[in-house]
């Protein structure tokens, strides 16, 4: 198959595709359409700073206007990058930043954040993100919380402040059993605040008495039967702690993790099948430990290595053909060099190549990268073959200390409309967990470790 250029988290403007939305304060809209770099990184540096500015200039002439510059040069700056963008009128807005030099692989050399002030991306993910209404931002500690009313009052004051009344009205109906479903005037933020805004609002509508169903056995067996409202709040500040967006602790020291989920649910990532191994040992649940011990050993190997060692790891482990240490030092030389044919490759990689088309044609394309793409989806359909992958993934998902909760909410006119909540106890992850080879592995760029997906 051809390797695929798609990203669902873009490792920096480098990583962004044609299309991507930006839009800026003052209502202006710009769609992402490329990255122009200079010298090419087979020469990387120009040879002093008078030859990259006139390079600059040459480039600005060309296009027939200024780039918009996100940092300064200095002496050691001689090389440069500029973000194209087209806006709605048919123009070209760019954006320039000052680089050491350029190399084969820039994946991560420019930042998201690092764009002219008042612009920000605008895609849908990002947009949720942005908004700013998550536990990361709005409680702003790990930190253990006694009482509601201490959690109301830390979301007051790090709310905006047009927000901060509304937010923390809802949140005090939750905790007193009393909800007031209404965020006016903010349907266009409905998922914003279903998604994030509800890791908050979970625990607080346990407290309050609001959730019901499955949510009265895991009181029952977990806290020991002592009433949710007795019982301790925090939220881990890591965007991707394990499993669990935040935890009630009953007065026996259960700790009592909820997995937030919005609408009907986006099923649990399992980029977290390692964190859900962690949680296994310190329970000290060596049963679950063993029966799931072949998809333990799997996530072991990608979370303990690079992004490029893992897959190799895993060949290794798997005892696939070619996969070794000598392949490994020859896709580091491909990359380190720019290597772009086949020429001389070895017959190990010429193997693994032979099951994949390959196009040479897409932008930073590099005969290591695109080896390294084969090793990975080689690996992933080895491990997806084994049953014992999926029945030992859910079973780590499936932990008894976990209760999934979903929010729901609707759009009525201009209001977002908190509509109920259901919980989910026990956990009940289910259908099939694979390895993903081809998400994050392509013949220009590894965008990131090897990723899992549920069918």
């Amino acid at each position: 198959m051809r390797f695929e250029h798609i990203l669902t988290e873009a490792k920096g403007l480098f990583g962004r595709l044609p299309g991507d939305p930006y839009v800026h304060t003052d209502g202006r809209e710009a769609e992402f359409q490329r990255i122009d770099a200079y010298p090419d990184p087979d020469q990387s540096q120009f040879e002093s700073p008078e030859e990259r500015d006139q390079a600059i200039k040459q480039y600005e002439d060309d296009v027939k206007t200024k780039i918009e510059w996100v940092n300064r040069p200095t002496s050691a700056s001689l090389a440069f990058a500029v973000a194209v963008l087209n806006n709605r009128e048919g123009g070209v807005i760019l954006w320039g930043r000052y680089f050491k030099e350029i190399k084969h692989d820039m994946l991560t050399t420019w930042a998201n954040k690092e764009i002219p002030a008042g612009w920000k991306l605008a895609t849908k993910g990002a947009q949720k993100l942005q908004a700013g209404y998550d536990p990361q931002n709005l409680i702003k500690t790990p930190d253990v919380f006694l009482t509601t009313a201490q959690v109301i009052d830390t979301v007051g004051k790090n709310s905006p402040t047009e927000l901060a009344p509304i937010f923390t009205d809802v949140l005090y109906g939750l905790a007193t059993g009393q909800p007031r479903t209404k965020f006016p005037g903010m349907a266009d933020q409905m998922e914003a605040l279903r998604d994030y805004f509800g890791e908050i609002m979970q625990p607080l509508a346990l407290e309050g008495g609001i959730i019901k169903g499955q949510a009265e056995d895991a009181r029952q067996t977990l806290a020991g039967g002592a009433e949710w409202s007795n019982c301790k709040m925090r939220w881990p500040m890591g965007m991707n702690a394990a499993l669990c967006d935040s935890y009630l602790i009953a007065p026996n020291g259960q700790e009592i993790g909820i997995s937030s989920k919005g609408g009907s649910g986006a099923k649990a990532s399992a980029k977290n099948l390692h964190d859900a191994y962690i949680i296994a040992k310190k329970k000290n649940n060596q049963e679950l430990i063993d029966s799931a011990s072949y998809t333990i050993t799997v996530v072991k190997v990608i979370a303990e290595n690079t992004a490029k060692d893992g897959p190799i790891e895993l060949g290794k482990l798997l005892k696939i053909p070619g996969v070794d240490d000598q392949l490994s030092a020859e896709i580091t030389n491909y990359i380190n060099t720019g290597k772009r044919d086949f020429e001389g490759i070895s017959q190990a990689s010429a193997n693994l190549l032979s099951g994949f088309k390959v196009n040479n044609d897409v932008k930073g394309f590099n005969t290591g990268y695109a080896i390294m793409a084969a090793v990975a989806k080689t690996v992933a359909k080895e491990i997806n073959k084994n049953p014992e992958f999926t029945k030992g993934a859910l079973a780590l998902l499936n932990q008894s200390s976990i209760i999934q909760v979903y929010t729901s909410m609707v759009k009525q006119g201009d209001d977002a409309v908190l509509k109920d909540f259901r919980a989910v106890y026990p956990p009940n992850f289910e259908g099939q967990i694979k390895v993903d080879g081809g998400k994050n592995y392509y013949s220009s760029r590894i965008q990131g470790k090897l990723a899992f997906s549920f069918g």
